[in-house]
């Protein structure tokens, strides 16, 4: 066979570009999931497409309804206690009831849009009111800081795999998980709060730092920052400091810090400490000027204000608060439109003398809300 006619066969043989393309699994669409108790029965999980937003045509921002129907939502009595809700690959996993063992956690797939029931939580989660979740390697590691005085341990929820061989087709279409537990004594005080949480770029090792709530307790540190390596299941204290941000920070490569958003309102950035052991506070920068659109005292929900960090450099700002000319008392009742939902998404990277500083921001959007409620902050997912 001559050579040319072996070059045909081959390119025969070989997809053509576009078909080649075609066949290439396609990177699924990631969304902003919002979570809110704006319904007179229950929650909702919202699903905004924030990438195909287009600025208004007179470059004002119109306040808007949130698109519907809803993803989800889910019923709960007005009697009992707030859900809780946390994230886990793109899954949204959630309490009904924080303080009722007997509630299951619910599991509702972004990508497939079902709703799954998965184990219950466990007793040394309950109840889940100071709990905090955190996401290494796949699994959820959970841990509840007001149990201090106690022998604790992080409750670990995760995925377990199909079992391909098993005989009932039901079993093997559905997912199984499996909640574990993990020894790690707390080394907190009983008087300590955890304040801030950020996972080291290695992927599996938490660092949180706590403060005093009685400060005037003698004999105990004011604050401290501490690792938890998910490896070795083992802490780490790293010094009297605490990390600069508010709840979550996220490590930005493009940064190679944690950035993360105080109470105030200004984002902040912290170098990404050893995990060797005790050290000095890292090096932290400041932004320039207040993220927030709204005063303090007009949010509505603690925290009024959430941060997502959303890849390539881009973070995503929620803020609700009572809207201009309402009462907060009547904002929160749910008998006027009284709350208004910002959601602002920008960039972020250090300008040329290293100093932090925000990007150009992708259009806005506000939402109107009929129903608030101060006792459940709205919750962020992007997946």
């Amino acid at each position: 066979m001559s050579s040319s006619s072996e070059s045909r066969r081959r390119g025969r043989d070989q997809p053509h570009g576009h078909d080649a393309a075609a066949k290439r699994p396609r990177r699924r669409q990631k969304h902003l999931y919002l979570v809110m108790d704006d319904w007179n029965m229950g929650y909702s999980i919202h699903k905004l497409d924030v990438d195909a937003w287009e600025s208004d045509a007179a470059g004002i921002e119109t306040p808007r309804r949130l698109p519907e129907p809803a993803a989800l939502r889910i019923a709960a009595p007005e009697d009992r206690s707030t859900a809780y809700f946390a994230s886990l690959g793109n899954r949204i996993l959630f309490v009904p009831d924080r303080y009722i063992d007997e509630d299951p956690i619910l599991i509702y797939d972004t990508e497939t849009a079902s709703l799954s029931v998965g184990p219950r939580p466990t007793p040394a989660l309950l109840p889940l009111g100071h709990i905090f979740f955190v996401e290494i390697n796949q699994r959820l590691y959970a841990l509840n800081p007001r149990r201090a005085d106690q022998e604790c341990s992080f409750e670990v929820v995760s995925l377990v795999p199909r079992d391909v061989d098993e005989q009932d087709p039901l079993c093997r279409r559905t997912d199984r998980w499996a909640v574990e537990s993990v020894p790690a004594p707390m080394p907190f005080h009983r008087h300590e709060l955890v304040g801030a949480h950020a996972v080291h770029p290695d992927g599996r090792t938490v660092f949180v730092s706590a403060r005093n709530r009685n400060p005037g307790h003698g004999g105990v540190r004011k604050e401290g920052t501490w690792s938890f390596d998910a490896r070795r299941a083992a802490w780490t204290w790293h010094g009297e400091w605490q990390m600069p941000f508010r709840d979550r920070g996220y490590y930005v490569d493009e940064l190679d810090a944690w950035v993360g958003l105080r109470r105030d309102g200004f984002l902040c950035s912290c170098a990404v400490p050893s995990r060797g052991g005790a050290a000095a506070l890292p090096e932290c920068k400041l932004g320039k000027k207040t993220m927030f659109r709204e005063e303090l005292d007009r949010h509505v929900g603690t925290p009024g204000a959430t941060l997502a960090y959303i890849g390539n450099g881009r973070f995503c700002l929620v803020e609700c608060a009572a809207r201009e000319g309402v009462a907060y008392e009547d904002a929160i009742d749910g008998a006027v439109d009284g709350c208004v939902l910002h959601v602002t998404v920008f960039g972020l990277k250090y300008d040329k003398r290293g100093d932090l500083e925000t990007t150009a921001q992708q259009p806005s959007r506000s939402y109107i809300l009929s129903r608030c409620s101060g006792a459940f902050p709205a919750k962020m997912f992007w997946m």
